[in-house]
């Protein structure tokens, strides 16, 4: 009976903490009546009875409700500690300002909310006359933000995605011409794409709360076409009766990529598990304080200093949103300073896409069920996103074959680079497979003398683990992959999961460390929490580190690949210089990819039509061969006395 009774007493207090209320005053002292910027933060100077009571537990509460009509006290979007955003710790309880942020415009209006504990530790809500602190943008909904940018097929061409509410009647437009131009812009009209919990494959993804879907808003794209090699370009973006528009940046064009290879150079920044990662404020610091440090590196080290980078790879584990879609804001807020001012491309990862019992159709990949074979550890790590959420924010490269944001490859300069999904079936005889081997058989080594692949999971990772599930799925990839790694040349693997660095000796067919072979570089240190830090002594490990950073890959023409793991604070901590692996020649025939993505039919797994057919085939020959003998037989037992040519009787074969 008085476990019942402290049951119901529970409930009582869950259901009362948030009307048992302290009343406060608040004014603005930051910022403009018209609201905060995108990311912006807010100061609020607390006064009244509210003022005496917020500070005096350390665990005192600002928390985040967007919308800001949430009526369930946990659905809330973010959090802070009352003593880590007063500005002023010495004057606690409160009596003074507060500055939280940064706060993420979601197209919706929003809401802080105050809860204090008193001396026995109950919760309660402080409240604020008029109302609760009400929460504005300066751009509203229509604002077009989470802006990103992504190379074609062609390097004339440049793709531009943002965000923004529905603008279809103010014509949603892009707008760029040369930076160096006063010519008039060209303008060209946006395509409009979004996605709902119902297009998703189970839950959490599919639950519509403030915490799990919400309304991802319109998903603009426009790609600028014409465009001169290396050359700059101004671009800006939102609605067409200029009601919202985007600021002006610059890009450069992609270099070409039909020279010879030994003429140019390229430089590719790649990184994989960043996240808008944590969830809630620790001290001061935002959810993604790593993440920050990678992207601050980025700019401070090369795109403000106005040196060159082609392309930035993040492969794999984007967001780490696992259904709950406010975070797929927060991650496009803490990338858009770079992935506006270069082409941004993704890999899919196990957080992005991996779903267990969801049989397609609503799995934008193709295959009719998701892949989970025995050895591996292919679970629900997307929360039922199942890729939906990645496949319609990001629009990467087409080539023949290839599966959208799955598996592609494009040129970059003088260096080829292929994206894989270690996520599906890449066995021999699969459809990622053979579409593989053909891009690889593909490359014209004379203007792409390097090759890069990259895919989320590794095949070679020592850290230090107690039961290691991933350690089966290395060992598969390995004999899936290295023998393709070998025949084409490949260069450099590239790949995350593991959010740590390490590097490896040139790996051959067999697996074993060669002289000439693919090196393989982990480089999950984009912002997730890092491992272990311990690694197990293996005969291919070079290098091994536990920090925040990112790879810098750098082709010097055809004679050198300058490989650097830089860290947040901008140190070089490793470095190595690949030299040129023999060119294939003559690649072994193989079979063609097939003409489309995977669908019914066509789901990923091996395909034995070619073997049925070559048995039938086979049969037909025997028999029509056997019949042939036996006719010949019966036609020279009819003749009897038939003679060879040189009038001698014919010997009796005995067939």
């Amino acid at each position: 009976m008085w476990k019942t009774l402290g049951v119901l007493l529970t409930v009582v207090v869950l259901v009362l903490m948030d009307k048992l209320m302290v009343e406060g005053f608040y004014t603005y002292t930051d910022p403009d009546p018209a609201g905060i910027t995108n990311g912006g933060n807010l100061t609020v100077s607390i006064t009244g009875r509210a003022a005496d009571v917020l500070g005096k537990s350390n665990r005192d509460e600002v928390r985040l409700y967007c919308p800001g009509n949430v009526t369930t006290v946990n659905n809330y979007v973010d959090k802070w500690l009352v003593v880590d955003v007063v500005a002023n710790k010495t004057t606690l309880p409160l009596h003074g300002m507060i500055n939280v942020g940064p706060i993420i415009n979601m197209r919706v209006p929003c809401q802080l909310r105050f809860y204090a504990h008193d001396t026995r530790g109950f919760f309660f809500r402080v409240s604020f006359q008029p109302n609760d602190i009400p929460v504005s943008f300066k751009g509203g909904p229509a604002d077009p933000l989470q802006g990103h940018l992504a190379m074609t097929s062609s390097v004339t061409e440049m793709r531009a995605t943002w965000v923004s509410a529905d603008i279809s009647d103010n014509d949603p437009s892009l707008w760029y011409m040369k930076a160096s131009s006063s010519d008039t812009p060209k303008k060209i009209q946006a395509g409009a794409k979004t996605y709902a919990a119902g297009d998703m494959c189970g839950l959490t993804a599919t639950t519509v709360s403030a915490i799990a879907f919400r309304d991802p808003g319109i998903i603009y794209s426009a790609v600028m076409t014409g465009l001169e090699p290396n050359t700059k370009y101004t671009y800006w973006y939102g609605a067409g009766n200029l009601s919202a528009i985007s600021q002006k940046r610059i890009f450069t064009a992609p270099q070409s990529t039909t020279v010879a290879g030994t003429q140019t150079r390229c430089h590719i920044v790649a990184f994989a598990d960043m996240g808008a990662w944590g969830g809630e404020h620790v001290s001061t610091q935002p959810w993604d304080s790593a993440a920050k440090s990678v992207v601050d590196l980025i700019l401070k080290k090369w795109i403000t200093p106005g040196q060159r980078v082609d392309l930035i790879s993040h492969v794999g584990d984007i967001s780490y949103a696992l259904g709950q879609g406010f975070v797929w804001e927060r991650f496009f807020f803490r990338v858009e300073p770079i992935a506006t001012l270069v082409p941004y491309h993704v890999a899919i990862g196990n957080h992005e896409y991996d779903h267990v019992g969801h049989p397609s159709p609503k799995d934008p990949s193709g295959v009719e069920v998701s892949y989970n074979p025995s050895w591996g550890n292919y679970g629900n790590d997307s929360r039922g996103e199942c890729g939906v959420p990645m496949e319609r924010r990001f629009t990467m490269p087409s080539s023949p074959g290839s599966n959208g944001v799955f598996w592609y490859s494009h040129n970059v300069a003088n260096v080829h680079m292929v994206v894989i999904s270690t996520e599906h079936d890449i066995s021999p005889g699969s459809t990622q497979a053979r579409w593989l081997e053909q891009d690889l058989a593909s490359v014209n080594r004379n203007t792409q003398p390097w090759v890069i692949v990259a895919g989320h999971r590794p095949l070679y990772n020592n850290e230090k683990r107690t039961g290691d599930r991933d350690l089966p799925v290395q060992e598969h990839l390995r004999t899936f992959l290295n023998p393709v790694f070998s025949r084409y040349s490949v260069n450099l693997y590239v790949c995350g999961h593991y959010h740590n660095y390490v590097r490896t000796a040139p790996i051959g067919s067999d697996g074993g460390v060669v002289t000439k072979g693919t090196v393989h570089v982990t480089v999950g240190t984009g912002g997730a929490d890092l491992g272990s830090g311990q690694f197990n002594p293996m005969p291919w490990a070079l290098k091994g580190l536990t920090t925040h950073g990112l790879l810098s890959i750098k082709t010097e023409g055809a004679s050198s690949m300058m490989l650097q793991f830089i860290g947040s604070d901008m140190t070089a901590l490793d470095s190595v210089s690949l030299t040129p692996l023999p060119i294939p020649t003559t690649p072994p025939t193989r079979s063609t990819a097939p003409s489309g993505p995977p669908g019914p039919g066509n789901n990923g797994t091996k395909d034995n039509t070619g073997l049925i057919i070559g048995v039938v085939v086979a049969v037909v020959l025997l028999a029509s061969i056997g019949t042939i003998l036996v006719v010949l037989y019966l036609v020279r037992r009819g003749r009897g006395g038939a003679t060879t040519t040189d009038g001698t009787e014919p010997l009796q074969e005995d067939f």
